[in-house]
């Protein structure tokens, strides 16, 4: 039943509060986390998460019971929640003096909840929970046990006032919160180098994009005068069909700029989410403790490039979603490919989640809006569970995290075996399980693609083609980690010997297992994102739509005729559902053939793989892969010795010209000096001297009247002569 509400919606003051109640354990821990040390700041911590759990959980209730705002209604599929406040005053700057803006003149601060709001909530709360009660396990007997929930604390803080943030400018404030406290957990054992310099790697990474997102945020300010999110869509809704923006019969904003700002903001994304070429701090990043991975990877530094690009979908053009989808689909080959060849555990689930990431930005870039924010939803779940699982592996092998150390674990940590199995078979895409909806749907719409833009270029196809393939790779790559992992024999005893599991780290698996069976499709993730999309349409008049092609009323607009755009509109219906047929002619077996071959090739260990390496081609291939494609080599060439070499040379300029120059002055100065001593010395003292005794030969000779005249004349002509040379000398010198 609805219900009027005066003050703040329901739904919005909780989900503040479970932003709020992280910063508090935070601030808390800060204080006294130390005095309290294991377990108490544990849990102080997992409970302040939880709290924001449950907070999301009646959050979600009171959202699908729906209510009225100011006169304005709310709700599920109804219309969104957005509050925004006046922050900072800018004047009325831009062409459009406050147009669509609830406080012209104004930066806001606002509060915007949705569906997707909702869903991310609930995803990042009850992921965060299980890693923290994984943590207190993992952590246990680490100095700074209280100082990694703290960072745990202000890193859910961050990413959830990322999610409730209603502009721009609160994303990008946040945005930095996040990539803070990555660095800070990144290079949390900063006593190893690796660690520090995998920390250092991910933040100077992370603000090469972060500089192509102030460039397209300052230019959006610029030209319109806010950032509120609600307020972005309804201005620069046309940029959609790649038109110019207009304002009052003149353009404002130009098709051309409207696609350097989507392609700016797309930069921050490609940094936090690790697209291609800005890829490379993500694997790095496994030098941190491993929750720290998990919540990296599946809930929240990599999950904000995403949602990112899905607050912004309504404003950018078709070029710069065409940039978006040949990144993604450049990212998912990459990575997938180079995880086959990987040896450290994490490192393969490293790269997994890039590929991951880039299913999820090529869904975006071609349009599938619900597709890649369902694909990150369920991601999460199955990805959490991978990363926890290679914790526990890491924890039971005494923190062994090369593939060729273990085998036969499913004997020692079952529970963990079973449970990294079911991610597995998740990640693959397995009938049923989360991945298989999410994944599938993405393809279906990659197809879709394909058809509709075969008739302007078959280029079209390469957004469907490498993804089906690497769907095949998927399932490979990852039966060859469970395989080498939990199954034949122990290929280092010693650690076999002493391996064991514990409750306090297989319990969040469990969780996270059921999560990753049911996430596709009990907990209605699709649903509620389509809600979202619903909601968007009703308040705004803008669609971030299913696919990458308009509503059957954009078309409408569009043609100018509303029988040729429901015409248009089932014709674009009809290439979707052959897109939905060649993918499950296509992949729909990927599952069970990438399995295969991983049991097949894996069965008996390195057996079988070592026979094929004996063929110089596979093993050239094989070390371009273990060497992740030499790029990472290439950035050290080309930036890390490029820039060592420019300071070298900085160096000797500083030494030998900078230097040379004050040195030299200082030189002259002290040869001047010099001269300046020597002049005083032998000219003017000796003026002086000579004057002295002039007048006391003079003094002498008035005294003694016996002296001649004759005597006098001479002094007077000595004196005049003495006077005559010194004034000579001082004018030749001055």
């Amino acid at each position: 039943m609805k219900h009027e509400e005066t003050q703040m919606p329901t739904p919005a003051l909780l989900l503040l509060i479970a932003t709020l109640v992280p910063l508090a354990s935070f601030t808390l821990l800060v204080f006294v986390g130390k005095r309290m040390g294991y377990p108490l700041a544990g849990i102080l911590g997992t409970l302040a998460i939880f709290v924001g759990f449950l907070c999301s959980t009646g959050a979600t209730f009171s959202w699908l019971n729906g209510g009225t705002y100011e006169g304005k209604p709310w709700g599920f599929g109804v219309a969104p929640i957005n509050i925004t406040y006046p922050w900072l005053p800018i004047g009325h700057a831009g062409a459009p003096n406050g147009l669509n803006q609830d406080h012209p003149g104004y930066l806001d601060l606002g509060i915007y909840v949705d569906s997707l709001t909702m869903v991310m909530f609930a995803m990042v709360t009850g992921v965060a929970t299980l890693i923290h009660v994984f943590s207190i396990g993992y952590m246990r007997g680490d100095p700074r046990f209280a100082r990694f929930f703290t960072y745990l604390g202000l890193f859910c803080f961050s990413m959830l006032g990322l999610v409730l943030g209603g502009t721009l400018i609160q994303l990008f404030v946040f945005w930095e919160l996040v990539g803070l406290c990555s660095y800070l957990l990144i290079g949390f054992w900063y006593e190893k180098k690796s660690a520090s310099n995998a920390a250092i790697k991910a933040f100077v990474t992370n603000r090469v994009g972060d500089f192509g997102f102030l460039i397209g945020l300052g230019i959006l300010v610029y030209h319109v005068g806010n950032a509120s999110l609600p307020n972005l869509w309804i201005m620069l809704s046309s940029a959609q069909q790649g038109g110019d923006v207009m304002y009052q019969g003149t353009v404002l904003i130009t098709a051309s700029m409207m696609t350097i700002i989507g392609i700016g903001l797309f930069c921050g994304a490609v940094g936090k989410s690790a697209q291609f070429p800005l890829h490379v701090w993500l694997p790095d990043a496994m030098e941190g403790p491993t929750p720290v991975s998990a919540l990296i990877h599946a809930a929240t530094m990599v999950a904000a490039g995403v949602y990112l690009v899905g607050r912004i979908f309504p404003i950018l053009t078709p070029d710069a979603k065409l940039v978006i989808a040949t990144i993604g689909c450049i990212t998912l080959t990459m990575a997938a490919l180079i995880a086959v060849a990987q040896s450290d555990i994490k490192k393969v689930l490293a790269y997994s989640t890039l590929s991951q990431l880039g299913y999820m930005m090529l869904a975006l870039g071609i349009g599938s809006w619900v597709g890649g924010l369902f694909h990150l939803i369920t991601h999460a779940f199955f990805k959490a569970l991978l990363f926890l699982g290679s914790g526990s592996v890491i924890h039971a092998m005494h923190h062994h995290q090369e593939l060729s150390d273990y085998g036969g674990l499913w004997r020692k940590i079952p529970a963990t075996a079973i449970t990294f199995g079911v991610g597995v078979l998740a990640i693959a895409g397995t009938p049923f399980l989360s991945a298989y909806y999410s994944k599938d749907l993405i393809l279906a719409h990659a197809a879709a693609f394909g058809h509709l833009g075969e008739h302007t270029s078959a280029l079209y196809w390469l957004f469907f083609i490498p993804p089906a393939i690497i769907a095949y790779v998927t399932a490979f790559y990852m039966t060859r980690c469970w395989m080498l992992t939990f199954w034949g024999k122990p290929r280092n005893q010693h650690l076999y010997d002493h391996a064991y599991e514990s409750p306090i780290l297989w319990l969040p698996l469990v969780a996270l297992a059921i999560a990753s069976i049911f996430g596709g499709n009990l907990f209605k993730v699709r649903e509620t994102i389509e809600a979202a999309q619903k909601e968007q349409q009703t308040a705004y008049t803008v669609s971030a739509y299913q696919t990458a092609w308009p509503t059957p009323a954009q078309l409408e607009a569009i043609t100018g005729d509303r029988e040729e755009g429901i015409a248009l509109h089932s014709e674009i219906a009809e290439q979707v559902e052959a897109g939905e047929h060649t993918m499950h002619k296509t992949i729909g077996f990927a599952w069970l053939i990438g399995i295969g071959a991983g049991v097949l090739l894996y069965l008996r260990a390195y057996a079988v793989v070592n026979v094929f390496m004996r063929f110089a081609p596979l093993r050239w291939i094989h070390h371009w892969l273990v060497r992740r494609m030499y790029i990472d080599d290439l950035y050290d060439w080309v930036f890390v010795m490029g820039t060592r070499g420019v300071a070298v040379l900085c160096g000797l300029f500083d030494q030998y010209v900078i230097d040379g120059i004050v040195n030299g002055v200082a030189k002259a100065v002290r040869t001047l000096s010099s001269g300046i001593g020597w002049y005083d010395q032998h000219v003017i003292d000796s003026a002086v001297n000579g004057a002295a005794d002039f007048a006391h030969g003079l003094g002498e000779v008035v005294r003694t009247p016996q002296t001649g005249r004759v005597r006098v004349y001479v002094m007077v002509l000595m004196t005049a002569v003495t006077i005559g040379v010194a004034g000579a000398v001082f004018v030749v010198l001055m």
